[in-house]
C-alpha cells in the first residue's frame, strides 16, 4: 500500500518513493543493529568498570556471585591496564568544571 503523501503530485507511479514498509526503505539489517548495540554496551561497561566492581561486591552471597565478582574484577583490571578509567576520570573532572 502506497501512502499518498509519499509521491508528489504529478509523478508517475513507477517513480514514487518507496513505502515505509517495503524492502526498498533505508533500514538497518538486524545484524548491523545488533552489532551497534553490542558496541554501545561495551562502551557503557568500559566507562563504569569501577562502579560495576563496587556493585558486584555488594551482591548477596548466592551461587555464582563469586564468578560475577571475578568477571567484574577482570574487566576492571583489563581496562585499568590500558588506562581507560584514569582517562575517563580526567574527562569527568574537566566536564564537572564547566557546570
Amino acid at each position: 500500500m502506497q501512502q499518498p503523501w509519499l509521491n508528489p503530485p504529478g509523478t508517475e507511479p513507477s517513480r514514487r518513493a518507496p513505502d515505509d514498509f517495503s524492502p526498498a526503505t533505508a533500514t538497518m539489517p538486524w545484524r548491523g543493529a545488533l552489532l551497534a548495540l553490542v558496541l554501545v554496551w561495551l562502551i557503557l561497561l568500559a566507562g563504569r568498570s569501577e562502579a560495576i566492581v563496587d556493585a558486584a561486591y555488594g551482591l548477596p552471597v548466592l551461587p555464582g556471585t563469586e564468578a560475577l565478582i571475578a568477571v567484574a574484577e577482570g574487566w576492571n583490571d583489563a581496562l585499568s591496564a590500558i588506562g581507560l578509567p584514569q582517562a575517563l576520570k580526567a574527562v569527568r573532572e574537566v566536564l564537572a568544571t564547566g557546570r
